[in-house]
């Protein structure tokens, strides 16, 4: 597991989102205002309040300006995993190299 700070997390993915769209493309759809992630079983969506996690259709995680919620535990080690691909400088290369 990592030490992670949470709000600064929900910080740097909420100011890459239009990257991030671009970067994942067909991994990413644009509804709205929120950025939606399919990984299966996880759901990611990266919304202007909140970054949302569900597991089979039902909310399991979120992260926003106060910190992390873990609704259902089973999701948090995906949930570290993302983050740490979505906020890491070399997932941006990574991806647009390819």
């Amino acid at each position: 597991m990592f030490l992670v700070d949470w709000r600064e997390v929900y910080k740097k993915i909420s100011e890459r989102k239009e990257v991030l769209e671009k970067i994942l493309g067909e991994k990413a759809v644009k509804i709205g205002d929120a950025l939606i992630i399919y990984d299966e079983p996880i759901e990611i969506r990266i919304e202007n309040k909140r970054i949302s996690f569900y597991l089979d259709d039902e909310l399991a995680a979120f992260i926003d300006e106060s910190g992390v919620c873990f609704i259902d535990e089973r999701v948090k080690e995906e949930v570290e995993l993302w983050c740490k691909a979505l906020t890491s400088l070399g997932f941006k290369k990574y991806r647009i190299r390819r």
